[in-house]
């Protein structure tokens, strides 16, 4: 989960759990504060009763058009020591101008006049429908929550969206940074210490990976360059052995595969010494290229080497796949892709060419797909990589492609191994740091 949504999931838990809380303290307060202000009225209206009883003055109307009624009773002492003077109640009241029950707030008094005589004066006055109340202040309380977790939690989203800009912007200079390429520094732009440290950090770290990286680099050149010559000097050293009258069959033998070790390590030398000038930029010259006369150029080529494994090429061309970028990586491009569709197919296969103006795809049958994660990965060999393979073909491929503007894709189709080239999309041109945005 995004940490946006996470927080604004957090703060709905927070702010339901809070206005409810809220809604039962404020409906408990207000209907209390109602009780409190009719009973302190109730007592005002009986005091003023039992001030007239007891002073001989007539008695008001019971239904004086205020909604107000009473009534006074005689009752007996043991109904006035077992009943409390005062009492507060909830009742439903006739209501005689209305001609119908209403929910009133009841005041029963117990007093005593100067005769030593008990009296009961019951006093109603209508309050408002507790269901009523209960219904108007659920919805207010409904209501009033949601506005106010939209408001709240609109309000949060942007303050936090405003105030992790800084750490997109520093995410998005993860997306792009190379460490083969100049690049900006991370963008600190902000006076949260917080992001400010994560910045210098990313930076620290960056600036000792882009280190690392160039001096593998430079490390994998140089012995790469520094091993042409004793390679190719002990090759033609066996050359001129196996050339000599006095070896023996078995010496011959030994010899032949010493040479044929040391030539796979010569192409392994020069296959890394390939990939580092790709890597270190040293193809800068762009021109235009078809692509469809460098795939029949190739097929043809291979099919005349490899005529003798019985692997046949069709090509399918339905228009040019025209693309500026140097023309000598265009060529090991195809080369490679071409040549490890016709080794890695078996004898009597088809090794299709399909292209159109969006791009190419090589395709040769198989049994079971690939690790698609895996095989562009330097040094990969999977259980069908034939003997004698440096596995850096498709990283050179997979090299071409990045540096050239191209995407190289992989999927296995009813049977088939297809790799597919096209124009990589400018904001999705893979990086060796993709994975950490």
């Amino acid at each position: 989960m995004k940490l946006l949504l996470r927080i604004t999931a957090w703060l709905a838990v927070a702010l339901t759990i809070l206005l409810s809380a809220w809604a039962v303290f404020f409906y408990i307060a207000t209907i209390d504060e109602i009780n409190d202000e009719t009973d302190d009225s109730l007592i005002d209206y009986s005091d003023g009763l039992i001030i007239r009883k007891l002073s001989g003055v007539e008695l008001p109307s019971d239904d004086n058009g205020t909604n107000n009624t009473y009534y006074i009773n005689e009752v007996s002492a043991d109904y006035a020591a077992a009943h409390d003077w005062i009492r507060f109640e909830h009742e439903e009241v006739f209501i005689s101008s209305k001609s119908e029950y209403e929910s009133a707030r009841v005041l029963s008094r117990i007093f005593m006049d100067r005769e030593g005589k008990y009296f009961e004066l019951v006093v109603a006055v209508p309050t408002i429908e507790q269901e009523d109340i209960q219904r108007s202040i659920l919805w207010w309380i409904v209501a009033l929550y949601v506005m106010m977790l939209i408001s709240v939690l609109g309000i949060c989203v942007w303050v936090v969206g405003y105030n992790m800009r800084p750490l997109k912007a520093m995410l998005a200079w993860l997306d792009e940074f190379n460490p083969g390429k100049k690049t900006v520094p991370v963008p600190a732009d902000t006076n949260i210490p917080e992001f400010r440290k994560l910045a210098e950090t990313i930076q620290s770290a960056a600036d000792r990976f882009a280190e690392q990286y160039q001096e593998q680099r430079r490390f994998i050149g140089n012995a790469s360059h520094e091993l042409q010559t004793p390679l190719a000097s002990c090759s033609n050293r066996i050359e001129m052995l196996l050339d000599s009258q006095d070896l023996t069959e078995a010496q011959a033998n030994e010899l032949v595969k010493v040479h044929r070790s040391l030539q796979d390590l010569i192409r392994l030398n020069k296959t890394l010494l390939l990939l580092t000038r790709i890597d270190n930029g040293q193809f800068p010259d762009v021109s235009t290229v078809d692509f469809a006369c460098l795939l029949h150029e190739t097929a043809d080529l291979f099919g005349e080497i490899y005529r003798g494994r019985g692997v046949a090429v069709e090509s399918d061309i339905a228009a040019p796949f025209i693309h500026e970028m140097n023309g000598q990586l265009a060529s090991v491009l195809v080369r490679n892709l071409v040549k490890n569709a016709i080794v890695h197919s078996s004898s009597g296969a088809v090794v299709r060419i399909f292209m159109d103006s969006d791009g190419f795809s090589v395709s040769n049958p198989g049994t079971s797909p690939l690790d698609g994660t895996m095989i562009f990965t330097r040094f990969y060999h999977s259980q069908s990589s034939s003997e004698g393979s440096t596995g850096l073909g498709l990283a050179i491929v997979d090299s071409v492609c990045r540096c050239s503007g191209l995407a190289v894709t992989y999927r296995f189709e009813e049977s088939s191994h297809i790799f597919s080239i096209k124009k990589a999309e400018k904001d999705k041109i893979s990086n060796s740091f993709q994975n950490l945005s």
